[in-house]
């Protein structure tokens, strides 16, 4: 245990305040680019003790305190090279680690594969599972759940190209020694498993031989995967089985529901799904269950999040609602909750405010303060985000939210910032991206545009094939809304994005090349066709599948969809941000879009990182990026 960092932790802990607010351009800068200094509470079984990430000079660690004193009983400290992602309790005593390198941050962290157990006090580390562990494995370990005090069930999913072709695996560890003993083998590749109250693989989602999404079951006492005649559309997922693992709550979509998934009981012999929950617009996005799989309710974001109870009865639903209105206006998230469910670790967040976290006990039905996620943040300098609804050019409805920054002025310097994925979607709450920009005088605007989640299949759907085409006019039909509300001026409009969002960045003003005043792609993809060559994506078979069906057939359409080959079409100054590391959208986009902004002297800045991946983790060099950012939109809005 590092005693000095320990101290540093109890005072931390015992500072209910966070620090002044920056306000100078630098300050901002270095404020919003900080890691989170605590992260992903979870409590011990017996509620006696939170393990959670916490960032400290070497990088990421793990602390555990003592719930009743709050006094640190040890900081786990790892390496650059290895890191801690997730992690969950075993048992009382010990700890379950998924080991990742963190090479960026506009996406996951690199997992290595590997499983980490330790005490609670640091003791007896041992690697369990991976290419280290007493029985090498060359595949990713998922730790699935709690056999008994010595053994977890782990999915095993072998490694690369190669392993596409091996099908996935549930295997006994022992948590002390890491010996290991398959359990069973899925007849799917690329699978996640699902356990019935019997913690019997019951469930297995995963790729067919087209790489088609399927799912299998395995009926009790059988040996061999049955495929789940399913009457949900694709993508239906199993959350908890009922107490006599007959039937199992799915969420999905029925033929009748327009592709928008919600919450069913489906009764596993006579093969009927009784509607539990549907929200008409909007998906089933999260699922409450307790420690015994009990349902308590579900989590829809047509706009703003809302919790919506399906057993009402529940002491733990009637907790969850009494802290949702404990904390107006806020998300309320229980992290993890005790296996009596005395005590709870709850996350609660806005746009205004930090995602903080707190302790509840049942017993005292009292809600105690811990922690804030990032003390050096004044949440008075956070603006509120506001979601809005519109049309677009084709009566496709879209949702969004736009941020202003706090003063007087009605129109202000409007920044577009389209999400990644594209199959991902925005969501209200704190972004510190946003509200870094908000703090700097500028309006934010967020877009749901097709393509994205959280409204249905059908929706999604809609932008397969149209990266460069529909999406975009989305894009930009919801800035001029944003224009012909009042809210923006139009002579100081810029566009901002990551990843899907660095390609908007730079299609967008090629497609609409006098409403872009400024444009920033950070690590963004720029040749559609060089994602079947460079990347990651590639390097698996339903990879291959997911880029064929999103992206345009043809090569001339994917051509016509690449800011690479479209860059006489620019008039916007242009600023590139790249990892040269990057995993995901390879520093190869980077470069060419460099060479063809050469080639016709076309002028942009450029900001190239070593050892970044997808997305810039070291603070130093997030500190350099949002100061380069806000010097450009200072140089080019202003």
């Amino acid at each position: 245990m590092n005693s000095r960092f320990a101290c540093s932790l109890i005072i931390m802990l015992s500072c209910w305040c966070s620090l002044a607010g920056a306000q100078s351009s630098s300050e901002l800068a270095s404020a919003f680019a900080q890691h989170a200094s605590y992260s992903n509470a979870i409590i011990s079984p017996d509620g006696k003790h939170i393990a959670l990430s916490v960032e400290v000079e070497a990088g990421p660690a793990i602390a555990v305190i003592n719930v009743d004193s709050k006094q640190p009983i040890s900081v786990i400290e790892f390496t650059r090279s290895r890191m801690p992602g997730s992690f969950r309790w075993a048992n009382n005593e010990r700890l379950i680690i998924s080991i990742a390198r963190f090479v960026g941050s506009a996406d996951v962290p690199a997992f290595t594969g590997e499983l980490f157990a330790i005490n609670k006090d640091g003791k007896r580390g041992k690697n369990i599972f991976g290419y280290q562990a007493v029985e090498p494995r060359y595949a990713t370990g998922t730790m699935l759940g709690v056999l008994d005090k010595r053994h977890i069930l782990v999915q095993v999913n072998p490694w690369g190209r190669a392993g596409t072709d091996k099908l996935t695996e549930v295997v006994k560890v022992n948590i002390y020694n890491g010996s290991m003993r398959k359990i069973v083998r899925s007849n799917l590749r690329g699978a996640s498993f699902f356990l019935d109250r019997d913690d019997e693989p019951r469930f297995a989602v995963g790729a067919d031989n087209n790489a088609d999404q399927a799912i299998s079951i395995k009926v009790k006492g059988e040996l061999e995967w049955r495929d789940f005649e399913s009457p949900f559309d694709e993508g239906a997922i199993p959350v908890a089985f009922t107490e006599d693992n007959q039937s199992v709550f799915v969420v999905g979509a029925l033929p009748t529901d327009n592709s928008v998934s919600g919450l069913y009981r489906y009764d596993l012999k006579t093969r009927v799904a009784t509607q539990i929950f549907h929200a008409g617009d909007s998906d089933v996005e999260n699922v409450a269950v307790d420690t015994q799989q009990n349902v308590l309710g579900v989590v829809t974001s047509r706009n703003y999040p809302e919790f919506h109870a399906v057993a009402p009865g529940h002491e733990l639903t009637k907790t969850i609602m009494s802290l949702i209105a404990s904390f107006p206006d806020t998300n309320v998230t229980l992290t993890s909750v005790s296996n009596d469910s005395e005590r709870a670790v709850i996350m609660v967040s806005s746009p205004t405010r930090t995602p903080e976290y707190y302790l509840y006990d049942s017993k005292k039905g009292a809600v105690e303060f811990l922690f804030d996620a990032f003390p050096g943040i004044d949440d008075a300098i956070l603006s509120p985000s506001d979601a809005f609804s519109i049309k677009a050019r084709d009566g496709m409805e879209l949702h969004g939210y736009i941020t202003l920054p706090m003063g007087e002025e009605k129109k202000h310097p409007l920044i577009v910032m389209p999400h990644g994925g594209p199959h991902a979607r925005d969501y209200w709450g704190y972004d510190p991206s946003v509200q870094m920009l908000a703090a700097s005088g500028y309006a934010v605007l967020q877009i749901n545009f097709r393509g994205s989640t959280g409204y249905g299949q059908d929706f999604l759907e809609a932008g397969y094939g149209e990266w460069g085409r529909k999406i975009q006019t989305d894009i930009i039909d919801a800035t001029y809304w944003a224009i012909s509300s009042g809210l923006a001026d139009p002579d100081r409009v810029a566009i901002y994005g990551a990843s899907f969002g660095g390609y908007s960045a730079l299609q967008a003003p090629i497609l609409e090349p006098d409403l872009y005043k400024a444009a920033i792609g950070y690590v963004g993809v720029y040749d559609l066709d060089m994602l079947y060559t460079t990347g990651d994506i590639q390097t698996t078979r339903w990879g291959d599948a997911y880029l064929d069906k999103t992206l345009p057939s043809t090569q001339e359409e994917r051509s016509a969809q690449s800011p690479l080959r479209n860059v006489d079409k620019l008039k916007t100054p242009l600023f590139i941000v790249h990892g040269v590391d990057d995993p995901r959208a390879a520093f190869e986009h980077a470069e060419a879009l460099r060479d063809a902004l050469d080639e016709i002297n076309y002028p942009y800045e450029w900001l190239a990182k070593d050892g970044e991946g997808h997305g810039f983790y070291d603070v130093d060099n997030r500190i350099e990026l949002n100061n380069k950012v806000l010097a450009f939109l200072e140089k080019h809005l202003n």
